[in-house]
Parts: C-alpha cells; structure tokens; sequence
C-alpha cells in the first residue's frame, strides 16, 4: 500500500514539475490618435456640452506562449 501511495505521489510532482514549465508572455499596447478637425476643436473650446473627445485610442494585447527548457 505504501510502494503505490509512493508512486503516486511522485506521479503527482511530476506534472506540477511539467505543468509550471510554460511561460505566458502578455504585452498590452495602447495608441492614441487625434482625429479632431479645427471646428470640433472650437466646439469644445467653449461649449459646456463636449460632444467630442477629439482622439481615438485603441488597446491591443498580445499573448504569447513560451516554454522553458
């Protein structure tokens, strides 16, 4: 009863081993546009009201997998 209890648990430490081996890579960008013309930006420059921001911004995440040897 002991040998497989033995063996099992060696079993058991042998995945966790192998199943910290691999390696997440996350790389989040973030890019900013101004996409405002002269009359949005008057709009805004004395209107209580802003309708418009005046840039664009865009998220990107890129995941990539690495495994240590």
């Amino acid at each position: 009863m002991r040998k497989v209890f033995a063996l099992a648990l060696c079993v058991g430490i042998a995945f966790t081993g192998f199943s910290q081996d691999k390696k997440v890579k996350v790389k989040e960008e973030t890019k900013v546009q101004k996409t405002s013309t002269i009359p949005q930006k008057v709009h805004n420059t004395f209107s209580k009201h802003k309708h418009y921001s005046g840039k664009k911004v865009t998220h990107k995440k890129v995941v990539e997998k690495t495994q240590a040897k």
